[in-house]
């Protein structure tokens, strides 16, 4: 019996890693500034890491309106639960149930649950006030220039 056995050179290792790698780095994406929007400075992030999302809520001078959806919440309060001090409002747009600690429900005024992108941006008008943040963060799947774009342009 004889067995194929493929090789592959150091240099096409290499390669295949960088292509991983590369790869990587375009799901997890930066924070892009919005400017002002409904009276709050706005953020979008898509797909972001926790540990850095963390961060940035984290050094916020004001408390943050945070649309989101359910993955990302329970991650990172479950890993960060001091974040919760700077979060004001948060608005899950994928799933009516969010598996946290009861502190946070305590910590956090307003958690709220609604079906869809579009309605939970709506929700966000009601809950506009100065010396806020704006927070609206996606999954790998999200298109930034769909929904969340279209809403910014319809309420600059």
């Amino acid at each position: 019996m004889s067995q194929k056995i493929k090789s592959i050179s150091t240099e096409e290792q290499l390669l295949q890693a960088r292509e991983r790698g590369l790869k990587e780095a375009a799901e997890v994406s930066s924070i892009k500034a919005h400017g002002k929007l409904l009276g709050m400075d706005t953020f979008s992030w898509n797909n972001p890491h926790i540990d850095a999302l963390a961060t940035f809520i984290s050094s916020l001078p004001f408390p943050v309106q945070w649309v989101t959806h359910h993955q990302l919440v329970k991650d990172c309060l479950n890993t960060y639960p001091e974040i919760a001090m700077n979060i004001h409002s948060i608005v899950v747009h994928d799933k009516a149930e969010l598996n946290l600690d009861k502190e946070m429900f305590v910590l956090i005024p307003n958690i709220t649950f609604v079906e869809g992108v579009e309605e939970a941006l709506e929700l966000v008008k009601a809950m506009q006030q100065e010396k806020s943040v704006f927070l609206f963060t996606g999954n790998p799947d999200w298109k930034p220039e769909t929904v969340f774009e279209q809403f910014i342009e319809r309420n600059r």
